[in-house]
């Protein structure tokens, strides 16, 4: 029987993990039910799948989901990478009061290459925001993510107030470009999106532009778990930040 490598890592990862990873990291939840179940049945599935399928990471099978038809198609562009984003959404008050309102002051996050499991597995990569945004990052920024063993690909922040950056050079040997953006188009998490405490962030459609190093056109944020921020800034501090998760799709 052939087992995707990281099914067998995530298995490995879990059977080996202290039993205390379970009071934080993989706190027991819905979502972390319904992803171990995934994967159980994706093992059980292998068996009828060559070798070859699974060491595959062919782009041309990647499509954005047909649930995030609320954002502009990539027609005409051809997935690139995928990423599983895990960080903060930030966010800055005025003062602490029920009359002011958080204003977001940009993200940072690690991106992590999910490029084969969207390739093979589309409908895992949808669920693995709902349970990540709950573990922590490795210490060591260039570590692999525990969920799925999954490589760094690169960083994401804000250049400046309106320039959400991804940045995709991380060592001399992975030079995979630099996408400087912009805002096309914005809509809601669906209501079934993981919320976390105050709701899950929006799903983007961004564009590249002037900046950008290598041949992206567009960049899309969809099944976001978690990362708004609450209605008002009554008991919040004046600056703080929300975990969050979500999944990326590069576009060239």
């Amino acid at each position: 029987m052939y087992i995707l490598p990281w099914l067998v890592s995530l298995v490995a990862v879990t059977a080996a993990a202290p039993s205390n990873i379970f009071d934080d990291a993989y706190d027991f939840s819905e979502e972390l039910s319904e992803y171990f179940t995934k994967v159980s049945e994706n093992i059980k599935s292998s068996k009828s799948r060559s070798p070859d399928s699974f060491n595959s990471c062919d782009t041309s099978k990647i499509s954005l989901p047909s649930y995030a038809s609320g954002l502009t198609a990539p027609d005409g562009l051809t997935a690139t990478y995928v990423a599983l984003g895990r960080g903060t959404q930030n966010y800055t008050c005025a003062d602490s009061t029920s009359n002011t309102v958080p204003t977001a002051i940009g993200a940072v996050a690690s991106l992590f290459d999910a490029t084969c499991i969207a390739a093979n597995w589309p409908e895992m990569l949808a669920m693995m925001p709902n349970v990540a945004y709950k573990i922590a990052l490795p210490s060591n920024t260039n570590a692999k993510f525990p969920l799925a063993n999954l490589e760094l690909l690169g960083h994401h922040f804000f250049y400046d107030a309106t320039t959400p950056e991804f940045n995709l050079d991380t060592t001399s040997s992975k030079q995979y470009g630099i996408l400087m953006t912009t805002k096309e188009r914005s809509i809601n998490a669906p209501s079934s999106a993981t919320q976390g405490k105050y709701g899950a962030v929006t799903w983007l459609y961004l564009t590249t532009k002037t900046g950008t190093v290598g041949d992206y056109k567009a960049v899309y944020r969809v099944d976001t778990a978690s990362g708004a921020a609450p209605a008002t800034c009554k008991g919040m501090p004046s600056a703080f930040e929300i975990q969050y998760s979500a999944v990326y799709y590069f576009y060239s």
